[in-house]
Parts: C-alpha cells; sequence; structure tokens
C-alpha cells in the first residue's frame, strides 16, 4: 500500500486516497511511470491549493520539505523555497521527473554529463516541466517572493549524485540524509515514520 500525506487522502471512517490520484500511482507493483504521466501528477497536484497551502512552509534559514506521496512507483515532493534558497548541483540518480510550480517561479540551472552549466530556464506559477534519466540540474529561487513547488520521480527512493564542489576537478557520489516525514498508510489508518530526502 503507498504511504500518502494526510493532505492527499479524504475524510471519512477510513481514510482513503484522493480521487484525482491515478491508480497507477497507488499500485504496489513497481512500474516506472512514463514522462507525461509524472507531468500530468506534478500538474494535477500544484493545480490543487486545498493540498499543498495548508500544508507548505517557508523559512528563511533552510529550505522546506515534505514527502506528499511515495509508493513502488513514484515519489512525489512538496517544496517551499524562500528567496535565495538553492539545490546543490545534483541528477536523480537515473529516475525520470517532473517539476511542477504551484505558487511564485524558480530558476533551473541545466548541466552536462560533464557537470558543466549549460543552460538556466525560468519556471513561473503553473508551468510544469518535465526531465529524463540524465538530466542534471540546480533549482533555485532567485526571486524576491516565496516559491512553492511539486516534484514527482519514478522509480522512486533512488539515491542521488551531487556535482563537485567549486574548485573540486572531480564528481563525487552522495547519497542524500534523511529526516521524518509523517505518511498515512490508507489501509491501516495509522501515521507511519518515513524517510525523507532533500530534493
Amino acid at each position: 500500500m503507498p504511504l500518502l500525506h494526510p493532505a492527499l487522502l479524504v475524510a471519512g471512517t477510513v481514510p482513503r486516497p484522493a480521487p484525482y490520484l491515478p491508480a497507477e500511482c497507488l499500485s504496489d507493483e513497481p512500474e516506472r511511470l512514463g514522462l507525461t504521466a509524472l507531468r500530468r501528477l506534478a500538474s494535477t497536484l500544484a493545480a490543487a491549493p486545498e493540498v499543498w497551502r495548508p500544508v507548505i512552509r517557508h523559512h528563511a534559514d533552510r529550505r522546506w520539505y515534505t514527502r506528499l506521496l511515495l509508493s513502488a512507483s513514484v515519489e512525489v515532493w512538496l517544496i517551499g523555497w524562500y528567496p535565495g534558497q538553492q539545490t546543490e548541483v545534483h541528477d536523480h540518480g537515473g529516475a525520470l521527473g517532473a517539476l511542477a510550480v504551484a505558487d511564485g517561479s524558480v530558476e533551473e540551472d541545466q548541466y552536462d554529463r560533464r557537470w558543466r552549466l549549460t543552460r538556466v530556464r525560468e519556471h513561473r506559477g503553473g508551468a510544469t516541466v518535465g526531465f529524463g534519466a540524465a538530466h542534471i540540474h540546480r533549482v533555485a529561487n532567485r526571486g524576491l517572493t516565496p516559491a512553492t513547488t511539486i516534484h514527482a520521480y519514478s522509480p522512486p527512493e533512488l539515491p542521488l549524485r551531487y556535482g563537485p564542489s567549486a574548485g573540486d576537478a572531480t564528481a563525487t557520489a552522495g547519497i542524500i540524509g534523511s529526516q521524518p516525514t509523517a505518511l498515512i498508510d490508507p489501509s491501516r489508518a495509522e501515521t507511519v515514520a518515513a524517510g525523507a530526502a532533500a530534493r
């Protein structure tokens, strides 16, 4: 059974997944979702402020994030970006992905396989972009107001690799740390602690 953030559950005697979550995202069978399905999922959630607005936080001292969904085929993250915050340069370990801007705007620095900057793109509210298994990027809020994004990855929970730090000539692989996030298993209707990753 997939793990769902309480924001994705419909209230009732037994909580159940929101009706707009596709069955392929809730399957216990591992299946790689395609870019179209990932973009649609991220876009649908970004267009549902009743899901993310009560949950999202923006902190000046650190980037805030929580996992909304984890199944055998996909993981979905909600991220709050305060002005000036950014990720490290990273890939997604071979996963396909989609990024949807729910509010504000972010910039995406894209890199080649040698970790060299090749392009900078701005993604404004309402935009959704997908990326392939070899994609390397950094996401940043270089604006003056907070931003909110939703990210979907398939397959889920692959370790990220980070680019070399400034002045380092070699790229090193690293596995991200974890922080607890409360998710709900709708079949048991209880809170389950799940590892969260900086996305």
